[in-house]
Order: structure tokens, then sequence, then C-alpha cells
């Protein structure tokens, strides 16, 4: 049966009964655009999705604070004939774009708007995405209320459809996030040609020489750092925070249902080295009373750096190759650990049975494919020693 997209360069996945190829013939021919929504430019809704330009021509600024990294509108009436106050992410004016890496991405658009059909669709969202997002696979289930979700690829990326209203859902979680390569051609796309909505974005900074820590945090916390509009957030923990263990600790600022929450945590640890210094710094924000800019996506480092207050020393360059590798590296090693613990006497076993002969002995035990928390294009270089 053929898929919708050519398989990438990569290793084809084994197809099983919930990832079989999906039959253009199961997909929607196309959708009519009710003329309500078309003059309207947006969803036909209670206005809770709103669209950017009906947002941006009626709406009312009546506050704005640099310091909560917010500013705050009032949105025009929907059909229950009440105005909404929505906060709007703010970046810091004079940070560094290129500070911090987007490490999730969910986003909504109305199926309303768009003429072409449902797999002309599909081939225009994986000409932007790239050839790792193909082929488009069943999921065979449903996804947040959608009727139908689709794999794209084996990217992780996830696509849904049916129902909600008739809008679509694309989902990119971090390791879906390594593959863009043109973060603009995804605004230009999703945010306007489609009329799209970010339901919720992650930004990332990898401190990888630990400072400032979790502990920093904490004392940033206590000193009014985090505070929005003059309001201490909440807070919370994780890990062992008594008797540290190795096993990392997380702390968490704000919460997830109100729309904004920052965790900062022990990355390395987390990755399974107990001496890794590496901490990592993410705000998580959703769409709830938020507009969160398509911008995000342009310019995160600046709006990370001006989530809080406090966070105004992100200004460094990331680069995702350098945290993709640092994360294979502290997994490669964690995962040889563990495989000397486990059958490293059943491997010295293996060596006196096969009269020495490693060759032998590899032969037997390899199989092909990488482990799922390694990146095959990553893999730590040779160590020297083995190279000597």
């Amino acid at each position: 049966m053929d898929t919708l997209d050519p398989q990438p360069d990569q290793q084809p996945a084994e197809q099983t009964p919930e990832t079989a190829s999906v039959e253009p013939a199961c997909l929607p021919a196309r959708v009519a655009v009710p003329p309500a929504c078309a003059a309207a430019g947006g969803q036909a809704d209670d206005g809770a999705d709103t669209s950017r330009a009906v947002i941006r021509e009626e709406r009312i600024k009546i506050k704005e604070n640099p310091d909560s990294g917010e500013s705050f509108i009032v949105a025009p009436p929907g059909r229950k004939g009440c105005g909404r106050i929505l906060s709007i992410s703010l970046p810091m004016q004079d940070g560094n774009p290129r500070a911090a890496l987007t490490d999730f991405l969910n986003c909504t658009f109305p199926l309303a708007l768009i003429t072409e059909s449902l797999s002309d669709l599909f081939q225009m969202i994986l000409a932007c995405l790239g050839r790792a997002f193909g082929p488009v696979v069943d999921r065979k289930r449903g996804l947040h209320g959608y009727r139908h979700s689709l794999a794209l690829g084996e990217s992780g990326a996830i696509f849904a459809h049916g129902g909600q209203a008739e809008t679509a859902f694309l989902s990119l979680p971090g390791e879906s996030c390594a593959w863009i390569t043109d973060w603009l051609a995804l605004v230009s796309l999703f945010g306007d040609r489609l009329q799209g909505r970010i339901t919720r974005w992650d930004g990332a900074v990898d401190v990888f020489s630990g400072s400032p820590s979790v502990d920093d945090a904490v004392v940033l916390y206590q000193a009014g750092g985090f505070n929005t509009g003059g309001n201490l957030p909440s807070c919370s923990q994780a890990g062992n925070w008594l008797a540290p263990d190795g096993r990392g600790r997380t702390f968490y600022v704000g919460r997830r249902e109100n729309g904004k929450v920052i965790r900062i945590y022990e990355k390395g640890m987390q990755l399974g080295d107990p001496e890794n210094p590496w901490v990592r710094w993410e705000l998580e924000l959703h769409n709830k009373d938020r507009i969160i800019p398509w911008e995000v996506l342009l310019e995160p480092g600046k709006y990370v750096a001006g989530a809080y207050a406090c966070m105004k020393w992100v200004q460094e360059d990331m680069c995702r190759i350098k945290t993709i590798k640092q994360a294979n590296k502290i997994s490669y090693d964690h995962l040889s650990r563990c495989l000397k613990n486990s059958y490293g006497q059943m491997l010295n076993t293996a060596m006196k049975v096969e009269g020495g002969d490693a060759e032998k002995v590899i032969a037997k035990l390899r199989r092909p494919g990488t482990p799922s928390r390694l990146d095959p294009s990553q893999l730590p270089e040779p160590d020297k020693e083995d190279e000597e």
C-alpha cells in the first residue's frame, strides 16, 4: 500500500496494526468554508479561538508588566457577549534570540479555512517540516478529543483531526523539534497561511556548567525573582532535596493549569550520570487565557529571558547539536554501565566459550538498531584510548 510520502533516509519502522500506512481514501476529500467563518477569519465558536488578525485589530491593551513577562488585553466579545482578559507573553527586547531552544510545540488550526484536500494538506506540511516527518501513518486511535490521529514518520510528531470544532492539531515534542531546520517556514505555514494558534510552547536553556543551579533557582524564588504582577507564584519540588542521591532534583515555579510554569532540573543526573552538573531551565506556556505569539519560535531566547525578572541572565547562544551530543554521551555511558552490570558476567563467560574470539561473541549478541534514547546521527566519538 502506498503511503503519502516517500520513506525518509533512515531505517524503516516495522509496520504494526497501530502504524499501518494511511490510505488516501480514508481521508476527508475537502472541507467547505462557511461564509460566516470566512468573513471573520477565525473559528466559529464562542470566541475562544479568535484569530490572530482579529485580536491584533480589535484588542485593547490594559496593562503591560515587563517584569512579569506579560501584557494584558481585552479580547473581543464572543457569542456569549463577554470579553476576556488575555495575557500575551513578552520578549526581553535586548535579549539574545538564540539563547534558548524550542523543545515542544502544540498548535491547532481551523480546517474550515482550508480549500485543499487533507491529502494535499499533508503534502504541504511534509514539504515544510522535512522528509523525517514522512510517511504519514494511521495510529488507529484518537487523541485529545480528536477522532483520528496520525504519526508523521519516526519524528515523534503527531497530527490529529476529526471533531474539536472542525480544527486540526499538530504536536511536535522535543525529538521532533530537533528535526526542524526552518522555523520561519513553519511560522509562515501554520501561523499565517493556516491561521493557526499555539496551544503549548516550551523554551529550554541548557547550562552545562551547572550554574545557575536548582539551588540558585530556589534562592531567586525566595527573593521574589519569579513574581508576576507582585504575586508570588506557587512552587513545588521533586527528587531528594534532604539528601541528594545523584538521581536529580527538579524545582517547579507556577502551575501548568494556569498556563505558565518553569521547571529547573538536573538534566545530567536525570539522564543517568550522578556526577554530571548539567542543569536545564525550561519554560512551558499554555494558551489558558493567554496568547502565545508565533515569534516565540523565531526568537525563543528573548521570550525565555523575558518570562521572569530573574531570567535576564539568559544570553548565551544555545546549540541544539551540542545539546543532543551531550545527552547522547551521558545516555551512552549510562547504558554501557547498565550493560556491564546486567550482562558483564555473561559476556565474560561467552569470551571463554568462544576461545577469546570477541568477533564471535559480538556476532552472537548484537542485533540491528539503536536504543530509543540515543540519536543515531549524533553518537559519541570513539574513545582515543580504544583507537590506539
